[in-house]
């Protein structure tokens, strides 16, 4: 109010000059001012969206994130198309470089990175757009590029996020070049530079587990399962945990051996637990094993390593049982594990539940039915004590059967050569002794023992005795096969 007053009644020879020549810059200034404030508001914006899509992408919300970037990107790319010269565009470019980057968009952030470079005005501007474009270059199957532009990028950047990223992307380049020991030295780095970020880490892991250096991946490994992890990021270190199955058993023991102080949630603890019961299964401490599947059960029950520990449980008891009265208290158990959701859904313990009605079956049916669920024993089941003993009960319900020496001889190949009264076979069972005393006593003109012998074929062919036997036992598999489908299709109906 004061200035335009004093204005007014300044005299008119001495105002009107300046008046008329400072009015066009003011105006100007106000302009470009205004245009200022209103590029400066859009890069707001954008640089806003772009913190809130990077933080839901590191928070696992892959999905909106990337929308998120995407709404930054079309903000940014606005300012850059309608003012390429003004001071904001350059920073709107690197936003752009940015959020293509956390996008996987390499094809577009490698051109947008070139287009970055008009802006560079230092050494320090072109070490961070060759960081970039270096990224871009390495996941588009470039790595001698990739590895170039980020060795230059590394030796002018000081901002320590940057730099982490940089030695990370790097070592994956010198990974696809051959260069492992140059790729693990990066990780380190990168990994001394961000302690708790979680990609170089696992990276590292994988590299280690490649070239063979199982316990330290091992202690790495132990070491990622102490961090707080949102649940995309457990989902990839129990993806690499999966691996230590294909090593020595004692490798995976050591990365799992402090699994239930991990934090991790409990679905993913009973997970793990349940693999380091396979370990332990695999390293023959059987004990040991059935106790971490009954804790993987009791740390999440209704989660699917719960289902997993409760069915690798049950094939353990199958494969000790030694009755059919065993085998009839376990298939119990298979009902109980399809009554948890995870049950239901699984194909594993649906074809599991299918060969167990199968067995239970033929044990109800007997004869000829004995020798399938002998056979299932042995070959499904690897149960070599309930095998023998369902032979065996084979041989005593029918001795005049023409295929009772079959499974007399399916037993002696269950039975060590040396057995006798006292041995590993079950109580009142026969030695191989008194098994083949009976073959010869009761069965030598058996074309069963006769190719055994290398004699001349008794009443029967070997072929024929053969085909006969698969005929009846095709049938009582496809009336099998029926009960199996009118029980599956009651539970679904309940």
């Amino acid at each position: 109010m004061v200035g335009v007053s004093g204005l007014r009644t300044a005299p008119a020879d001495r105002a009107h000059g300046p008046i008329r020549t400072a009015l066009p810059i003011l105006v100007i200034a106000a302009v470009t001012a205004a245009t200022a404030c209103v590029y400066f508001n859009a890069y707001y914006n954008a640089s806003r969206l772009f913190d809130q899509g990077r933080r839901e992408i590191e928070e696992g919300r892959e999905s909106g994130g990337r929308m998120t970037l995407g709404m930054s990107i079309e903000k940014a790319e606005r300012i850059v198309e309608r003012s390429p010269n003004s001071r904001w565009a350059d920073e709107a470019l690197r936003l752009i470089v940015q959020a293509r980057l956390l996008r996987e968009e390499w094809g577009e952030a490698a051109e947008a990175s070139g287009s970055l470079l008009r802006y560079v005005r230092s050494r320090r501007d072109s070490a961070e757009v060759a960081g970039y474009r270096g990224t871009a270059e390495l996941h588009l199957d470039h790595p001698a590029l990739a590895d170039s532009l980020l060795t230059f990028a590394l030796s002018g950047e000081d901002d320590q996020r940057r730099r982490a990223a940089a030695l990370s992307a790097r070592a994956q380049a010198r990974v696809q070049l051959g260069r492992p020991e140059a790729a693990d030295a990066d990780l380190r780095a990168a990994s001394a530079l961000r302690p708790a970020w979680l990609a170089p880490r696992l990276l590292r892991v994988r590299l280690l587990l490649d070239g063979g250096g199982g316990f330290e991946a091992a202690r790495e490994l132990a070491g990622l399962l102490e961090f707080n992890l949102n649940d995309s990021q457990q989902q990839d270190v129990m993806q690499t945990t999966e691996r230590l199955r294909e090593g020595d058993p004692g490798t995976g023991l050591e990365a799992l051996s402090a699994v239930e102080s991990s934090r991790f949630s409990r679905a993913n603890r009973a997970q793990l637990l349940q693999l380091r019961g396979d370990l332990r299964i695999a390293a023959g401490d059987v004990e040991m094993g059935r106790g971490d599947y009954r804790l993987a059960t009791e740390t999440d029950p209704g989660s699917a390593g719960a289902m997993k520990a409760r069915l690798a449980l049950l094939r353990l008891d199958l494969r000790y049982a030694a009755t059919a009265e065993d085998f009839h208290q376990l298939k119990a158990e298979i009902d109980r594990i399809q009554r948890f959701p995870a049950g239901r859904t699984s194909a594993d313990v649906r074809d599991l539940a299918a060969i167990l009605i199968r067995v239970e079956y033929w044990l109800g049916v007997g004869n000829l039915g004995y020798l399938l669920a002998a056979e299932t024993a042995r070959d499904e089941f690897e149960a070599e004590a309930l095998a023998r003993h369902l032979f065996l009960k084979f041989v005593e319900e029918q001795s005049e059967s023409l295929w009772a020496p079959k499974a007399i001889l399916a037993v002696l190949a269950l039975t060590p050569l040396d057995s006798g009264a006292g041995g590993d076979q079950a109580e009142n069972e026969p030695s191989a002794e008194e098994l083949r005393r009976r073959l010869l006593e009761d069965y030598s003109d058996s074309s069963y023992v006769q190719a055994l012998l290398g004699g001349p074929p008794g009443r029967f062919t070997f072929e024929e005795l053969e085909l006969g036997l698969r005929r009846q036992l095709m049938r009582l598999k496809t009336l099998a096969d029926e009960e199996v489908r009118s029980r599956q299709t009651r539970r679904r109906d309940r």
